[in-house]
């Protein structure tokens, strides 16, 4: 029971501390994600805290990638990993809990930064991942802030064609996004970001422009950089 309480109260610190990860920088990011797996680790029956855990190191993790710190690489494999440990814990307590398999989800993809996507697809983390992002968008497509749809148009985007690649289903997703978020102060840039980036693949370029530049208008530095040898 000690144990317990000490890690709920762990928890309930994680959650007041609870920045958004672009206004951490990666230690504080770090320091956060180790609170919260001991936090876990104290409560392994504990849905929350282990979900909260898979997070915590999935934004580790998505912010060295981000910022390309230092061995990011190493960062993000690593960090991955944790994510997917207690994602997968939190999917075994509450197998239809849409934080458990959204986090590890994204886990997956944090680790993949780090190793490859190929690398990932071959240690068959390729079906749980779209099981767990199915899983999330069906339950509540909505959730952080239309997380699920983003997570699995960029899941179909990203995969090699030989791993079931669709870009058909990514685009539809990301539209679905817009349609629904894109008036909204707290869009994800990434949205148009990713369909631009398709829109480039398919030398689509009046759309993609549009959308990479709506993305810069609102800070994408990704957007910048891709519209650079936009033709």
């Amino acid at each position: 029971m000690k144990s317990s309480r000490i890690a709920s109260l762990m928890v309930l610190l994680v959650l007041a501390a609870g920045v958004a990860a672009a206004q951490q920088s990666v230690p504080q990011l770090k320091a956060a994600a180790e609170t919260a797996g001991r936090a876990a680790t104290a409560a392994p029956r504990d849905y929350a805290a282990n979900w909260m855990a898979a997070k915590a190191w999935r934004s580790y993790g998505d912010e060295a990638v981000s910022q390309k710190v230092a061995d990011w690489k190493a960062i993000a494999k690593a960090a991955g990993k944790e994510g997917m440990k207690y994602g997968e814990i939190a999917t075994e307590l509450n197998p239809s809990g849409i934080e458990g398999w959204y986090y590890y989800g994204l886990s997956v993809g944090t680790y993949a930064d780090g190793v490859s996507i190929v690398t990932a697809i071959t240690q068959g983390l390729k079906g749980k991942t779209q099981k767990g992002f199915e899983m999330a968008y069906a339950t509540n497509k909505r959730f952080d802030n239309g997380g699920p749809i983003l997570a699995l148009g960029r899941f179909w985007q990203v995969l090699p064609g030989i791993a079931g690649r669709d870009v058909k289903k990514a685009e539809q997703l990301f539209t679905e996004y817009i349609a629904l978020f894109g008036s909204s102060p707290e869009a994800n840039s990434d949205a148009w970001l990713f369909r631009g980036e398709l829109y480039k693949e398919q030398g689509r370029t009046a759309e993609a422009r549009a959308d990479l530049q709506r993305a810069v208008s609102m800070g994408s530095k990704d957007a910048a950089e891709m519209m650079k040898d936009l033709k």
